[in-house]
């Protein structure tokens, strides 16, 4: 098997493993989890090198409230953070980069069926980048996605359609 194929075989073989090894939100709150750290053990010239990969934080519902992720070197590589409303619905996330810093924060607002009618993602200056409204049929299936810019100038429009037998 040349580099090549070596390479990709391996690639291909973490992406499923990492799959397997993930827990539902259900798991996570039955088992009473509240967090998980993920560490890489690679092997270099013939020597075994571990290193944190990840630390997940769990609130009680099984949801994240906070996901990190690290270099090598133990530095972060980026990190997020959630909160959720009575509903267990993600009212927020802030995501940050490496120098702990905010980048993005993004708001979510429900209807009273729990459908999320309003996601807003902000600057870490707190300006509007974008905005995208949700709209949904007399059934609760969503029908529509509208998104504008900063300056409320419409970007896109996704439309959902249903087919049934």
């Amino acid at each position: 098997m040349n580099k090549k194929n070596y390479i990709f075989s391996i690639l291909l073989f973490l992406s499923f493993s990492f799959g397997a090894f993930s827990q539902s939100k259900k798991d996570i709150r039955n088992n009473k989890i509240v967090s998980e750290t993920a560490v890489i053990t690679i092997t270099e010239s013939g020597k075994e090198i571990s290193y944190k990969d990840s630390y997940t934080l769990y609130d009680k519902n099984g949801n994240v409230i906070e996901q990190t992720e690290y270099n090598r070197d133990g530095s972060i590589k980026n990190k997020e953070t959630n909160k959720f409303d009575a509903n267990k619905n993600k009212i927020e996330t802030t995501e940050y980069n490496e120098k702990d810093k905010t980048t993005t924060k993004t708001t979510f607002v429900y209807d009273k069926n729990d459908n999320k009618i309003l996601e807003t993602e902000y600057d870490n200056k707190g300006k509007i980048i974008k905005q995208s409204a949700y709209i949904y049929n007399n059934k609760g299936f969503k029908t529509e996605k509208r998104t504008v810019d900063g300056n409320k100038k419409l970007i896109a429009i996704k439309k959902h359609t249903y087919a049934t037998k």
